[in-house]
């Protein structure tokens, strides 16, 4: 059985598949992702297919930036983050692009990102 997932932005030029929901989400309380909407799932860049043009933001307002956030270069939806090492395999997909359905029983866990200092 294959449980991986698939999900587009709002205007489908973007597409994100996984390969199967995150054991638990972040949902981050910093000024990026209120503003962005993101509820975040973690996952090995090698474990994620993205298509589609995206385009990256890294935060100015932090001491030392850890990631690029992206979104569709044409709607805007945000759709991911990579982190700006190499070395550090870890990425952040936006789950709210996905069917609710399909993270409805994922635990949720709020993360205090405005006091974080970076």
């Amino acid at each position: 059985m294959n449980s991986a997932l698939s999900a587009t932005c709002h205007c489908g030029a973007v597409g994100i598949t996984i390969p199967a929901a995150p054991d638990y989400l972040n949902d981050c309380n910093c000024s990026l992702c209120v503003t962005r909407g993101g509820l975040w799932g973690y996952f090995s860049p090698a474990d994620v297919t993205i298509s589609g043009e995206t385009h990256g933001y890294i935060r100015a307002d932090l001491k030392q930036a850890a990631l690029s956030t992206h979104w569709c270069a044409h709607c805007g939806s945000t759709t991911h983050w990579t982190a700006l090492d190499p070395a550090y395999d870890r990425m952040g997909v936006n789950m709210r692009l996905f069917d609710p359905a399909a993270y409805a029983r994922v635990e949720i866990r709020p993360i205090d990102g405005r006091s974080w200092e970076g």
